[in-house]
């Protein structure tokens, strides 16, 4: 079930802090006395990321934030402003809650998974100077992860380069 869908600002993107949106702290049960609750995130690579959902003691409004290790998330996946982050919680059925973390982002008008398309990048990067088929595997990978229109311009793109590469390593 979809927690949350956010599109990330500049500060969401530097200041190692997510202004939550308080129309998803339901999801987020806090006992009577406290401000905040620590939750397990896993991305697609099954890696795990502390995050706490705090909001504020006083006030008119309760300015929900996501923190823990919110920054070094920001960090590893390289995110910044107008990307989009996706939290998402399941009840198991031993009555524990998980929850899966994602970020995508806007590429040609469509939105791709950033998870995703870094392995594919780092794919392609470990078979540059390897045989074209190298080339050719990295090319269906990376098209497959993104739309069709994105991925034929990335199509003409990677062949222009395939034969420029080519053209100078036979020099």
């Amino acid at each position: 079930m979809e927690v949350m869908n956010k599109i990330l600002s500049g500060s969401d993107a530097t200041n190692r802090r997510l202004e939550f949106p308080a129309g998803s702290l339901w999801a987020f049960p806090m006992p009577d006395g406290q401000n905040s609750v620590e939750f397990v995130a896993s991305d697609i690579h099954e890696q795990q990321w502390r995050l706490k959902v705090s909001v504020r003691n006083e006030g008119r409004y309760s300015k929900p934030w996501l923190k823990g290790e919110w920054g070094d998330y920001v960090h590893q996946k390289q995110l910044r402003k107008g990307d989009r982050v996706i939290l998402t919680m399941n009840d198991e059925e031993n009555g524990e809650r998980s929850y899966r973390i994602g970020a995508e982002r806007k590429h040609f008008g469509f939105w791709y998974s950033i998870d995703e398309q870094q392995l594919v990048l780092n794919l392609c990067f470990a078979s540059v100077g390897v045989a074209t088929s190298s080339y050719i595997f990295c090319l269906v990978c990376f098209t497959a992860s993104v739309d069709i229109p994105t991925g034929m311009i990335l199509v003409s793109l990677l062949f222009f380069y395939i034969q420029k590469s080519l053209i100078w390593m036979n020099q």
